[in-house]
């Protein structure tokens, strides 16, 4: 395994012990907890997006929950700004608070679970952790079927002021390690860092990154930046009862 390739692989690493570090100055307590949320039609979410590792783009994302039935939350997502041509829309589906059946990863592929993906795991309390080899058979995959992994740890909460104001927000730090290896690359890995406030029944921010080694001789392998994003929650609008 060369020099940087062993670097890029400690780096989610380095990122989880720091979060060790830093619950110092979290609120730690354990009794403190996010519960599954009461979710509605017509609830809505706009968030702002800046990504910044090519060049500076920046978008809006509109969530909102457009069905609820037997087959859970059926959520729209539209995308408009200097990211796109136009207006892109994506659906993902929740069968309970928590769970995804369809939904995004990573930017906005649109992926199909055979077993829900465990975004949350509620209730939420500082200290809890969790991790799940996702199943996906979405055929337009670039390598057919995958298994990506992923580990989630709530680390504590924090006070983080957003355009919504001022809410009590409970850190989660999730690392994924794609199934995407081929012969000319590693696999992808992610370390995400979003704050989950239950006063909007969703994130009020996430710090997203992720990159990979292409495979070289072991002295010219380059990493490569394929994420970095940072999320903010401009407004949350209740649905009516």
């Amino acid at each position: 395994m060369n020099n940087k390739l062993k670097i890029f692989l400690t780096a989610g690493i380095l990122l989880t012990l720091s979060g060790c570090a830093a619950i110092m100055g979290l609120d730690g307590d354990a009794s403190k907890q996010a519960e599954a949320p009461d979710y509605r039609v017509g609830d809505r979410w706009v968030y702002h997006i800046e990504e910044g590792y090519r060049m500076h783009l920046s978008w809006d994302e509109t969530w909102e929950i457009t069905k609820i039935d037997n087959n859970g939350v059926t959520v729209q997502i539209t995308s408009q700004g200097s990211r796109l041509n136009g207006i892109e829309t994506r659906t993902e589906i929740w069968p309970q608070p928590g769970l995804v059946s369809q939904g995004a990863l990573m930017n906005t592929e649109t992926r199909q679970f055979n077993t829900p993906y465990q975004r949350y795991r509620f209730p939420m309390r500082a200290g809890d952790s969790w991790s799940q080899w996702l199943d996906t058979a979405d055929k337009k995959e670039r390598y057919g079927q995958q298994q990506p992994n992923f580990i989630t740890r709530a680390w504590g909460w924090e006070k983080i002021k957003s355009p919504v104001g001022e809410t009590d927000a409970l850190k989660l730090n999730q690392v994924i390690r794609f199934d995407d290896e081929d012969p000319w690359r590693y696999p992808t890995r992610a370390s995400y860092i979003s704050w989950y406030a239950p006063e909007v029944n969703n994130i009020v921010r996430a710090e997203k990154r992720a990159g990979f080694i292409e495979k070289g001789d072991g002295r010219s392998a380059i990493e490569i930046t394929s994420q970095l994003e940072t999320v903010e929650l401009r407004s949350y609008t209740r649905g009516k009862q």
